[in-house]
């Protein structure tokens, strides 16, 4: 089993919204911003550098460093591929006011989804999982604001 490494961010935006994601060629689930990791870049350096290609976003505002957590890569139906497993690093990250998410090539959608209908939209099991450990976490970053 390959084992990789990859980053993303969760991205608020205005009024309490998250920039979800659908990849090309996907499973057409909704999911957060993350790839993997480039030799000898940082984690959150390639979170922002996930996040920008496939959002568009940039300027970022990072608030908070959401830890780590494992899962199965996805097949294109959606299912888990077990021969590869990814330590996903997260970091929770604040948009500049009023920006527009400009989804590249290899991102078939962006868009911002309100936090409070959130978690039935996130697309894998795991990843929907990990977010109720950090709900609390993000919704005061929400608040503050």
């Amino acid at each position: 089993m390959d084992k990789v490494r990859c980053a993303g961010g969760i991205v608020l935006g205005d009024r309490g919204t998250i920039a979800m994601i659908r990849n090309r060629g996907g499973s057409g689930a909704w999911l957060f911003p993350k790839g993997h990791v480039e030799p000898g870049e940082s984690d959150e350096a390639a979170a922002r550098r996930e996040v920008e290609e496939e959002t568009g976003l940039t300027h970022l505002e990072c608030i908070d460093d959401l830890g780590t957590y494992e899962r199965y890569g996805m097949r294109i139906d959606g299912t888990d591929n077990l021969d590869t497993l990814k330590e996903i690093h997260m970091f929770l990250f604040a948009a500049e006011p009023h920006a527009e998410l400009a989804p590249s090539h290899e991102t078939e959608e962006a868009r911002w989804v309100s936090f409070s209908h959130i978690v039935p939209e996130i697309g894998n099991v795991k990843d929907r999982a990990w977010f109720t450990t950090v709900f609390e976490r993000i919704r005061h970053a929400i608040q503050r604001d």
